[in-house]
């Protein structure tokens, strides 16, 4: 028997004639947990194991060259913690303490021979017949009954679910003290790293290298966890790259949470909050992150009771794209939303938000957009760029506001599309935005920059025109706004007019505006701006 915290070698415990290797690496696990700890090496060779259980003081090592496969039988897995569609998990710690992950090793979990790759998905998980592909709710789409028209190729669809599949595939429930260092996650038949009530967490230098049209497989997701650190890791998924939620069901914040020197990729979103945001969730900071080949870029889905606040995006590089599929999201660089998930929801609320020094290039604009029942507080764009082309897709699924989840209205609905859109947000600072247009982007595009519903509103240095190169519509449009000034801004050659108001009160400053290049100013003198220093159009 090994000593306390010597390493144990699987090796001693394979046996050739047994069908999988489950009980082999339990029972080295078990073997290191029973002696107050240790590490479990895996040689070189490929592996085949059902559902293992972590043992606290242990961590669980792979040396190159070894690869442990999830099996595809579901008598290999334990029927406990059972999904929504059946799913068991591959690797389980239940309140362990000091436990890892480690190794230059790989798991493998078999994905893409496990779904039904050659077909498109079906519908979402729990949808009415009515609308299997819509999240909660007939939509409006501006393509109407066109909208997710499988006749026209599904190629970028996800692929439909099987009987059964594993997952989560990595489960950390109620631990303290996690690592997950060096590792490839490859091809995961679902949720890989599952970090739920878990104070402590190390993420370093993790590859998680998922299929990009296997549904759920998000990358990292972190749950009602606290003290969490995610870092230099390469994250591949369809479904989200990371994604953070708040739930009810554990007496504890979604809190402390970094990411940093990561590079993603998903076809939902690479950083998602919610949708699950009925528990408090707060202190978050992400800098350093390339997001590449991305359906919606940063993400905030709030639809709950609980309070989301103080939130950092720092140092990014985002591209998206729009897809033709039912997928949540139209390649939004930036989203943020609170609306009601159902009529009843007691709604939470969103504050101290901030977007600094952030660079994309997409195929939507970025959305804020708080519903009348929502409070959206204290939202920050500093040095942001974006910009903006059409999209072969652009007929089947853009011109939409994608707001799924929610039955509270309507989750896909047509609406004219800006470079930067508010609505609904109270404390909005827009500081050195510039948007950018490729030339004969689509007719639903429209202004640079659109403020509607919203309040204590302070645009300096917003750079740029409206979507079409002398169209009709203004640069800068502001509708029922208040408290509102505009500084030390510029129009880009090919703007008309370059603000439109509608409703507005309490108009402060309009000052050190530079409108050379515009038409006209815009309807100034109606609002009540003070104005001074501007440079008048030419």
């Amino acid at each position: 028997m090994p000593e306390t915290g010597a390493t144990v070698t699987l090796t001693d415990y394979l046996d050739d004639e047994a069908p999988t290797d489950t009980a082999a690496v339990q029972a080295a696990i078990d073997a290191a947990g029973d002696r107050g700890g240790g590490r479990v090496a895996v040689p070189p060779g490929e592996y085949e194991t059902g559902t293992i259980r972590l043992r606290s003081d242990v961590t669980l090592h792979l040396e190159p060259g070894a690869t442990v496969f999830a099996s595809p039988d579901e008598a290999d897995y334990a029927d406990e913690r059972v999904g929504p569609d059946g799913e068991r998990p591959f690797l389980v710690a239940d309140g362990c303490r000091n436990v890892a992950l480690t190794g230059r090793g790989t798991f493998h979990g078999r994905g893409t021979e496990i779904m039904r790759m050659d077909e498109p998905i079906e519908g979402h998980s729990g949808e009415s017949s009515a609308h299997p592909l819509v999240t909660s709710g007939a939509h409006d789409a501006r393509q109407g009954e066109d909208y997710l028209d499988r006749s026209r190729g599904t190629d970028d669809w996800p692929v439909a679910k099987p009987g059964f599949r594993p997952g989560p595939m990595f489960l950390f429930a109620d631990c303290e003290n996690v690592l997950v260092s060096d590792l490839t996650l490859r091809n995961m038949p679902s949720w890989t790293l599952h970090f739920e009530g878990t104070t402590g967490v190390d993420v370093r230098g993790v590859d998680i290298l998922g299929n990009k049209y296997i549904p759920n497989n998000d990358g990292i997701a972190i749950t009602d966890s606290r003290d969490v650190h995610v870092s230099d890791c390469t994250v591949v998924t369809c479904d989200d790259s990371i994604v953070l939620n708040g739930t009810s069901e554990i007496d504890q914040p979604c809190e402390n949470v970094t990411v940093t020197n990561c590079t993603l990729e998903s076809n939902a979103c690479a950083i998602k909050f919610g949708s699950s945001t009925d528990g408090p969730m707060r202190n978050f900071c992400f800098q350093n992150v390339a997001i590449r080949d991305t359906n919606r870029g940063l993400g905030i889905q709030h639809r709950d009771s609980g309070t989301l606040e103080n939130v950092l995006f720092s140092d990014i590089v985002v591209e998206t794209r729009l897809l033709s599929g039912p997928w949540w999201g139209k390649a939004e660089p930036i989203y943020v939303t609170s609306l009601p998930r159902t009529d009843d929801t007691d709604l939470g609320s969103v504050r101290n938000v901030r977007f600094s020094n952030v660079v994309a290039r997409s195929e939507n604009g970025a959305l804020v957009y708080g519903s009348e029942e929502a409070s959206i507080e204290g939202v920050t764009f500093d040095d942001v760029r974006i910009e903006i082309a059409g999209s072969e897709n652009s007929d089947r699924t853009g011109g939409n506001f994608d707001l799924q989840p929610t039955a509270a209205e309507t989750p896909i609905v047509e609406r004219d599309v800006s470079g930067l859109h508010c609505e609904g947000v109270a404390d909005l600072a827009v500081r050195d935005v510039r948007v950018d247009w490729a030339d004969d982007v689509p007719a639903y595009y429209a202004h640079g920059l659109a403020c509607e519903r919203s309040s204590d509103v302070d645009i300096r240095g917003f750079d740029g025109r409206q979507a079409h190169r002398d169209g009709d519509v203004a640069a800068v449009a502001l509708r029922e706004v208040s408290t509102v000034s505009v500084r030390d801004s510029r129009a880009r050659p090919g703007t008309g007019q370059f603000l439109a108001t509608d409703e507005v009160r309490d108009a402060r400053l309009f000052a050190g505006n530079d409108l050379a290049d515009a038409e006209s100013a815009g309807d100034l003198d109606e609002t009540g701006f003070t104005t001074s220093g501007n440079v008048p159009p030419s």
